[in-house]
């Protein structure tokens, strides 16, 4: 958990503070000196899923983090709907190819 919300407040701009942080206290540091102190692990966390970010792109990031299994089936189902209508263009180039076509109605005498 402790690397998950690390990770996850780095992509929301906020550093761990390894050197000045204590197991009861926790550092994080922002852009332009900001200084941000947390109680526990479980407090950073909170924080992560109850702030609003303003860019939305660091909120989508910061959630792929926390909760990854959110984002995981959406993947195979956008990978399929490709691969079907790559199988539904190869079918009608098929069907459209004039010389197939010919093939199949000239006889060999």
């Amino acid at each position: 958990m402790k690397s998950k919300i690390i990770a996850a407040m780095d992509a929301a701009g906020y550093h761990f503070d390894e050197l000045e942080s204590s197991d009861d206290q926790l550092r994080f540091l922002g852009e332009y000196g900001t200084v941000m102190y947390m109680d526990s692990w479980k407090e950073a966390k909170e924080w992560l899923e109850g702030i609003v970010f303003d860019d939305p792109a660091v909120s989508d990031r910061v959630e792929k983090i926390l909760h990854p299994e959110h984002f995981k089936e959406k993947k195979p189902s956008v990978l399929k709907k490709l691969e079907k209508k790559k199988k539904d263009i190869q079918t009608v180039k098929k069907k459209a190819d004039p010389v197939s076509k010919r093939e199949k109605n000239t006889q060999v005498l």
